[in-house]
């Protein structure tokens, strides 16, 4: 969205590349963001979930890993948004009426995408609940892994259903699918023919 509204005049934007190359530049810095925690030894074996994971008593782990999975791509966004709306603001007024629905387009897509990462936010909640009262407590209630996981898989699960209300083009997709498999009655009454008997 950043490359399409903000710089779309710019010629280098259109080139197939350039979406394709962050894919593994994001693999790679994801790979680096994470690897303070393996050198720091604080992924630990977790013997009542049978799993490995940077485990609460491991506060620089978990912070770090919290940071990196809520709070960088949160400020990412965040700052990438608010750079494309203040773009759309500042756009004088008396434009034609086919840039005028190209940015309410672009608006709504901001719209929906913030309310995918409010939704993220609020399935982490849980467990950063947990996290605090942890902390605060010093006490590690039983089930805080499992309902640590509960979230990010609740969280898919809704994202995935509701990518399908939330993208005109995938909802009218469906929504020609089922009526073309739809199965409908007929009411028509078929007249009987007489069976002549003989007498």
């Amino acid at each position: 969205r950043l490359c399409r509204i903000v710089y779309s005049k710019h010629r280098w934007v259109q080139f197939f590349w350039l979406y394709v190359i962050p894919i593994p530049v994001q693999l790679v810095v994801a790979f680096i963001v994470l690897c303070p925690i393996l050198i720091w030894h604080d992924v630990t074996y977790l013997p009542n979930e049978y799993y490995c994971s940077p485990a609460f008593t491991k506060t620089r782990g978990i912070l770090w890993g919290t940071f990196t999975a809520y709070g960088l791509p949160l400020l990412l966004l965040s700052l990438i948004y608010l750079h494309i709306t203040i773009f759309i603001r500042q756009q004088p007024l008396n434009q034609t009426l086919m840039v005028k629905q190209r940015q309410k387009r672009d608006l709504a897509a901001i719209q929906r995408i913030f309310i995918n990462v409010a939704l993220l936010l609020v399935c982490g909640t849980p467990g950063a609940i947990l996290l605090i009262m942890y902390f605060i407590i010093g006490i590690e209630y039983p089930l805080t892994y499992r309902i640590m996981w509960v979230g990010p898989a609740v969280s898919m699960a809704i994202l995935s259903i509701q990518m399908i209300f939330m993208t005109p083009q995938l909802k009218n997709l469906i929504t020609i699918r089922r009526r073309q498999n739809r199965v409908t009655t007929l009411h028509v009454t078929i007249p009987m023919r007489a069976i002549a008997t003989k007498q």
